[in-house]
């Protein structure tokens, strides 16, 4: 659903953690505080993502298991500074929001004899400025961590987030035990464990691992990003989300278009112009079926954008694929041979390959192979193209590609000494 705008994917660990609180609470504390929770983190949410538009990026909401969480696309560089104001304003949001119910209710948010009076009042009342404020606390994954991640990042640039996970750690362990310690403050320690381990698991993202580890945890992640982007294909609904994962524009277009959006593939073209290198991961829209896509190629202003230095390789790699695959074949070549010019690779120029081959030019198409060899060191991708792609296949009787493939299949599979 959209607010304000804003795409917001509501997770079913959200409703569970809703649910959860409903029992732990009882009746009638615990609808009370389920409502304002979730009201509150939707307010909270919202005011990240309003600030993020203020700087022209592009944000969503996401909102799972114990929390939500904002995550935008800039559209150009951001100074720390909005950075930070974009971490701020959601805290702010949650206590300016929280107080203000209050007093419109007539309870004084500072007298505990009155927001303690009524079930409504202490729920708004402990989810609107009581979390907002803990939020504030300088540790991450807080947005108090996250501001003073921006802070440690101007005296030490480059380093402010892992200086800070470092940090967290040995603070909210002492607050752990300070939790534990103290009566009336043992209610948070399930919140500061949950923290702790959090900390842990990014303190653990930045421990170096050997070539080997990172290539299968890349591996694992590609293989549960293509779940949730595949199925949403195949089911008209996504999977769960990893982590910060989002749709693909492809994705976000289709859905547009079958609301009868006039300008569905608008944000396809939006996210070809985006140049910034923080962007939340998506996966390509590889189990959308020809159907599904025609429309959506059919709809692409023209001319398309050119692809230049800066252009997100993952987009225009799409763009390109998608092309061949709904038979816009010299489109996709003359998009393919652009974009080899400002990103050289052997992927482009196996592309560009295949639909030069689809046209009939197979002499070209060769040449197109030929380059794609001298681009990477990887030999076994290309050879797994010329050996599994079936448009592909009408030139292995050339002299010229058989030569090749030997010369590839050497460079994998070294002679025995």
């Amino acid at each position: 659903m959209r607010i304000f705008g804003f795409p917001i994917q509501v997770r079913p660990g959200f409703a569970m953690f809703m649910l959860l609180i409903i029992i732990i609470n009882g009746v009638p504390m615990g609808p009370w505080l389920a409502g304002s929770v979730a009201l509150f983190t939707v307010l909270h949410e919202l005011g990240h993502a309003f600030a993020a538009r203020r700087t022209g990026a592009h944000a969503r909401i996401s909102l799972e298991f114990l929390a939500g969480y904002a995550s935008f696309t800039p559209a150009r560089p951001l100074q720390r500074w909005e950075k930070a104001g974009i971490s701020l304003a959601g805290p702010l949001v949650q206590i300016i929001s929280g107080v203000t119910v209050l007093l419109a209710m007539g309870v004084n948010p500072l007298a505990h004899d009155q927001y303690a009076a009524d079930y409504s009042s202490f729920a708004i009342w402990w989810a609107g400025p009581v979390i907002g404020v803990l939020n504030l606390i300088p540790v991450l994954p807080l947005d108090g961590g996250n501001i003073a991640s921006e802070i440690i990042d101007f005296f030490a640039p480059g380093r402010g987030r892992a200086l800070m996970i470092r940090l967290s750690i040995p603070l909210t362990a002492l607050a752990l035990m300070t939790m534990v310690l103290v009566d009336n403050l043992r209610p948070l320690v399930v919140f500061a464990a949950l923290l702790l381990f959090l900390q842990l698991q990014m303190l653990s993202q930045l421990s170096p691992a050997s070539p080997d580890k990172r290539r299968q945890a890349q591996i694992l992640q590609h293989k549960i990003f293509a779940e949730a982007e595949d199925n949403a294909w195949r089911s008209g609904r996504p999977s769960l989300l990893h982590g910060q994962q989002v749709m693909s524009p492809w994705w976000n277009a289709h859905c547009r278009y079958r609301a009868g959006h006039s300008s569905a593939t608008a944000v396809i073209i939006e996210d070809l112009l985006n140049t910034s290198t923080q962007r939340a991961p998506w996966w390509p829209p590889h189990a959308a079926s020809v159907e599904q896509l025609e429309p959506l190629v059919a709809g692409l202003q023209r001319p398309l954008p050119e692809p230049t230095a800066q252009t997100h390789e993952l987009s225009a790699c799409t763009l390109l694929c998608v092309l061949r695959r709904t038979s816009q074949f010299e489109e996709a070549a003359r998009y393919g041979a652009a974009l080899f010019t400002q990103r050289p690779s052997s992927s482009v120029a196996v592309e560009v390959a295949r639909s030069v081959c689809a046209m009939g030019y197979f002499d070209s198409a060769a040449q197109w192979i030929t380059v794609a060899g001298r681009v990477d060191a990887d030999s076994s991708l290309l050879l797994l193209a010329l050996e599994q792609f079936s448009d592909l296949k009408v030139l292995r009787g050339r002299s010229d590609i058989e030569e090749l493939v030997i010369q590839l299949r050497s460079e994998i599979t070294p002679p025995n000494r």
